[in-house]
């Protein structure tokens, strides 16, 4: 049931659309005398749309990227926000687990292994696997990590967590560090990562859904990326990514998109005992998501781009995967009682609240005749 507050929010998202600043201006000033953020959380969340639509009137063209926002507005880098995040919100933590829990199945009882990371930031996701094998008994005598990311500080720091933590369990590793865009490495790479250590498993956590947004002879740079991953032969692939259209969704229903998925994001985020001060932190990093999705006039330019688990696997068949069977027998270990899993017959294991599934978790292997 819609309240006052939902009808004034896309009220001005219509009045935008239509270049009715004035009124868009109109309803947003409405909006914005109803909330009382400082002492209601719900308004909280209103303010963050609010806030997107109020950027999407100033005529925002992408500059806002979430990863540089804060050159812009003063606040903390992006990545120290997602440290914040991975901490105190059991959606990230849960992906983590089941994520690592299929990573972790893919490369025990092998002698030796690479672990291709698209995304890898401060490689927090690897130092918990390394963990976790260990704890198995489980780790490869030797493993090669390479970590794909556009960020060379992030890789520098994932390159010596990764290494002190092989250290701490005993493990043989080598860390190759590829600092770019996954769609923007080079053949002479792709070519080079052909010939790395057996078996190869691909992880890419929330990360795919920040390729560019163009296409080379017809292809979409996703689908490129995807296939390119697949011609390495792979034993194994795990995605994690948010459970949502806001790629190809038009302006409008891509806020009802947004709406429904970040309110239910912070709604599962106020039910938690966590700070005042890690809460804001929180909500500031999914608020810069927001602004791109919601804020950003120019379309080829929004960097949030996310796809339904649905539109993901039909890109990864047609790259060559097939969806690995048997999940409802992945054991994650410890999952907060606030979220839950759904584990599906098709590859997938949805992280759940309140009955959605929020983040998808996808295991994909190769294809017959792959």
């Amino acid at each position: 049931m819609r309240t006052v507050k939902d009808e004034l929010l896309l009220r001005a998202m219509d009045h935008a659309l239509s270049a009715r600043t004035v009124e868009a201006v109109e309803a947003l000033a409405a909006l914005y005398r109803l909330l009382d953020a400082e002492r209601i959380p719900e308004d909280e969340n209103y303010a963050v749309f609010a806030t997107a639509l109020s950027r999407r009137l100033e005529g925002a063209t992408g500059a806002l990227h979430p990863y540089r926002a804060s050159e812009v507005d003063g606040g903390a880098p992006q990545i120290e926000l997602f440290r914040r995040l991975m901490k105190h919100l059991p959606l990230a933590s849960a992906a983590d687990a089941v994520a690592n829990a299929l990573l972790a199945d893919f490369l025990s009882g092998h002698a030796e292994a690479t672990l291709l990371d698209v995304g890898i930031g401060q490689g927090r996701q690897e130092c918990n696997l390394l963990r976790a094998l260990a704890r198995a008994g489980a780790l490869p005598r030797h493993l090669m990590v390479v970590g794909v990311d556009p960020g060379g500080a992030a890789l520098v720091e994932a390159r010596d967590a990764v290494l002190a933590v092989a250290e701490e369990v005993g493990l043989s590793l080598e860390f190759v560090k590829l600092e770019s865009p996954v769609e923007d490495l080079d053949a002479a790479t792709w070519a080079a990562l052909r010939s790395v250590r057996r078996p190869l498993v691909v992880n890419a956590a929330f990360a795919l859904h920040h390729i560019a947004e163009r296409e080379t002879s017809g292809v979409e740079a996703r689908d490129a990326v995807l296939a390119r991953l697949a011609s390495l032969g792979p034993v194994g692939m795990v995605l994690c990514e948010p459970h949502v259209d806001h790629h190809r969704a038009p302006a409008r229903e891509r806020l009802k998109n947004a709406w429904h998925h970040f309110s239910r994001v912070f709604q599962l985020l106020d039910t938690l005992d966590v700070p005042g001060a890690e809460r804001r932190a929180i909500k500031r990093f999914f608020g810069r998501e927001v602004d791109d999705i919601v804020g950003t006039v120019n379309d080829a330019e929004r960097c949030e781009r996310h796809e339904l688990a649905s539109a993901w696997w039909e890109r990864l068949q047609r790259a060559g995967f097939a969806p690995r069977g048997g999940l409802e027998a992945v054991c994650p270990g410890d999952v907060h009682p606030a979220v839950g899993l759904l584990k599906g017959d098709a590859g997938t294991v949805g992280i759940t609240f309140r009955g959605d599934v929020l983040v998808s978790v996808l295991a994909a292997v190769p294809g017959e005749g792959a």
